[in-house]
């Protein structure tokens, strides 16, 4: 069971919207987005950037995003056009980088990056996984 509270809470969507801030700073120009696992739906809480999202993304619709919160595995894709998860929410996305954030066992949030017209440099695909690692320490700090 997730030790973070699943509803609305100010302090977690601060928290969230603290490490897209942080992220984008390092990645200018990059579509960021942080989402929430809420039940079965994977929910945006914070973003940076200008392309369009899709909010909320049942489990069923799948997704790279959920690849991720699903293995617990960072998921550091080239080409998204070569990947069949993959959901369009913008034809200038080429790749992208997600990373799940645990709370306790359960991974509870999912760090994003959107890369439109080309892939990433490895030291971007470490800068989400960098802070996606601060985002875990901060829910566990806060979880004592």
């Amino acid at each position: 069971m997730c030790p973070v509270p699943v509803e609305r809470d100010e302090s977690l969507m601060e928290l969230c919207r603290q490490a897209v801030e942080r992220l984008a700073s390092r990645l200018p120009g990059t579509q960021l987005s942080c989402h929430m696992r809420v039940g079965d739906a994977l929910r945006v809480v914070a973003a940076e950037g200008g392309l369009r999202l899709i909010y909320e993304v049942p489990q069923s619709q799948g997704g790279i995003c959920w690849r991720a919160a699903r293995t617990g595995e960072a998921q550091l894709v080239e080409d998204v056009r070569r990947d069949p998860d993959y959901l369009a929410s913008d034809e200038r996305v080429l790749a992208e980088v997600a990373v799940p954030v645990r709370s306790g066992e359960d991974v509870f949030l999912v760090l994003d990056a959107e890369f439109t017209g080309r892939s990433f440099a490895p030291e971007e695909a470490e800068a989400v996984q960098e802070e996606a690692a601060a985002l875990e320490g901060e829910l566990l700090v806060r979880a004592q």
